[in-house]
């Protein structure tokens, strides 16, 4: 969790950084044609809706966005009135700045895309799930019926296996790259194979 939190800060300040927000747009936008593409319209209309309405309340509701927008960049109305601020407004900082909180508030509302995606596969992780739990207590019977003992190895690997798909989905959240909604099902199916190795090769009763 503390790797997964970590990369996610280290993402916000290369998104903040390097990422134009013309960048950010095209972006969203091979994702959206991907999304439609592979799903259908009316999955991707109700991704995208749902997507919107909870970025709405999470960061423009309560006034973060325009906060931000209010607190980093000069007014017109303070432009005027202070000659000082209005020649550092002529500078090419205060556009820079604007194009980098255009791109990270971007990014976040893609995010909110992504995880509302996730979501939107829950019947078939949930089932991958419960496929990989039964099978692994099978086959954990089996092994046992016939003397075999766990692995150890074996089960420390699917732990990290585990802890990896749990960093991958949390940087694929604020990754600066088009990602396809199969990577849903894709990760949903290495998620069950780790699971299924891991309640396999557990070395406690359950």
């Amino acid at each position: 969790m503390t790797v997964a939190i970590a990369l996610l800060a280290m993402e916000v300040i290369l998104l903040a950084a390097l990422v134009p927000a013309d960048w950010s747009d095209h972006v969203r936008a091979q994702e959206d044609q991907w999304l439609q593409a592979r799903l259908g319209v009316a999955t991707a209309e109700r991704v995208l809706t749902t997507a919107g309405a909870w970025y709405g309340t999470l960061f423009i509701d309560t006034g973060l966005v325009p906060g931000s927008y209010a607190l980093l960049l000069p007014d017109a109305a303070s432009v005027r009135t202070t000659p000082e601020l209005g020649r550092l407004a002529a500078s090419p900082l205060w556009p820079w700045v604007e194009d980098r909180l255009d791109g990270i508030w971007q990014a976040l509302h893609g995010a909110m895309q992504r995880l509302v995606l996730v979501l939107a596969w829950w019947p078939f992780l949930a089932f991958a799930l419960a496929g990989a739990i039964a099978e692994g207590l099978l086959r954990r019977r089996i092994r046992q019926t016939g003397f075999d003992y766990p692995s150890p190895f074996a089960h420390r690997l699917a732990v990290r296996g585990l802890r990896g798909i749990a960093v991958a989905v949390a940087a694929g959240l604020l990754v600066p790259l088009p990602l396809s909604p199969l990577a849903v099902p894709v990760l949903g199916t290495l998620l069950g194979l780790a699971v299924a190795v891991m309640v396999t090769q557990t070395q406690k009763r359950l």
